[in-house]
């Protein structure tokens, strides 16, 4: 702590993206960047994506590349071009590192940034022979396709690391960018989601992870989950990412601070049994899952939002932490409760829920933001 503190003026504040199209992913993030200190976070959405981003490094997690895109707006990808052009800092992940290459396709065609091509790009869709629903997403005249998912080794500067793919790109070739990492073998617990042969010739010995140069700022691209929780050696490449010199000086900025309530450990205490219902509520719902945009949704997704704020409200508890809370993160998680059990009563009745379930996955998404965006204020106290 005492290393955090002396070093404080030279970690850079950090925006995550959690508007739609985003997943459950950024919360794997949130875990790491706390896991190594760095408490400088913002929690954004699509409406501060632009030349407004309150932070010198921004976070675009995994999630569902076209939604992300459609909801950002060209606009807005347009400002996020000169933001980063004037010093900002890109991170994109899984959904993040597909939104700024090249394309033609809309909403894709407003944010070309890296020309770098795609090796999991193809006319000729090949068979799964497991997951088809994770399988493949329509592009154009041509499929998007992921030969495999879990844990696989990629060769990072010199360093082998292991990191799950979900989803994640592989590279044609590295383009206009520097190829920082390439997949270098599969693990004995990755799954083929193709024949082997197929995911050979389109992972190994591709880019995994790509450095591009933009103006006075730069992009990172990551297909495989660095910031996985359970890759603790991994995590570094998140870490070096933030405090890298050769990115030159952090860009100042301020962050908007909001009254959120006050110290209320009455408050806190009624969050803690409205998420332990929703601990409950999520179990009941094993088993099923939603096609929202291109992206399947299944129910353990809740459980990473649930089970994140849980966490968190029992380490509060066991420190002097100081939490404020508004009324309104109350509200929010009230109401996911109430959106999972009528989403498991509409199941038993065999009623379609994929339209509450995208609502559900908005609700949870904003109000953890909201917590975790106060949760991070209150640790930064403890160390200023």
């Amino acid at each position: 702590m005492e290393a955090f503190k002396s070093q404080r003026s030279r970690i850079p504040r950090v925006a995550i993206y959690t508007g739609p199209g985003s997943s459950h992913s950024w919360i794997w993030l949130v875990e790491a960047l706390e896991r190594m200190a760095f408490y400088d976070i913002r929690f954004v959405d699509e409406t501060w994506v632009g030349a407004e981003v309150p932070a010198n490094t921004l976070f675009v997690p995994g999630g569902d590349t076209f939604r992300l895109a459609e909801s950002i707006g060209p606009s807005r990808l347009e400002g996020l071009a000169r933001w980063i052009a004037d010093g900002g800092k890109y991170v994109g992940i899984c959904a993040g590192a597909y939104l700024p290459l090249r394309s033609s396709h809309p909403p894709l065609d407003s944010f070309n940034l890296v020309k770098s091509r795609i090796r999991n790009l193809s006319r000729n869709l090949p068979n799964a022979i497991t997951m088809e629903e994770k399988f493949s997403v329509p592009y154009g005249c041509s499929y998007v396709f992921h030969p495999v998912r879990g844990p696989l080794v990629v060769d990072f500067r010199g360093l082998p690391l292991t990191a799950p793919l979900y989803g994640g790109p592989s590279w044609e070739d590295h383009g206009d960018a520097e190829c920082l990492a390439t997949y270098s073998s599969f693990t004995d617990d990755t799954l083929f989601l193709a024949e082997e042969s197929v995911a050979r010739d389109t992972m190994m010995g591709r880019p995994a992870a790509l450095r591009k140069e933009s103006g006075k700022g730069v992009l990172y691209l990551f297909g495989p989950h660095f910031e996985h929780p359970d890759y603790l050696v991994s995590n570094g490449v998140i870490g070096s990412v933030l405090t890298n010199p050769q990115d030159g000086p952090f860009v100042d900025a301020t962050f908007r601070e909001e009254d959120c309530g006050t110290p209320d450990a009455a408050r806190l205490k009624k969050l803690k049994g409205i998420i332990s219902n929703a601990r409950v509520m999520y179990r009941g719902l094993e088993g099923a899952s939603w096609r929202i945009g291109q992206k399947t949704w299944d129910h353990e997704k809740i459980g990473y939002f649930i089970n994140a704020i849980w966490e968190r409200i029992l380490r509060t508890e066991a420190t002097d932490m100081e939490l404020s809370l508004s009324h309104g993160v109350e509200e929010g998680f009230s109401r996911c409760v109430s959106r999972m059990r009528d989403i498991r009563s509409a199941m038993r009745d065999g009623i379609d829920t994929t339209r509450e379930a995208d609502y559900l996955f908005r609700d949870l998404a904003e109000t953890s933001s909201a917590f975790l965006d106060r949760y991070f204020s209150a640790l930064r106290a403890t160390v200023s």
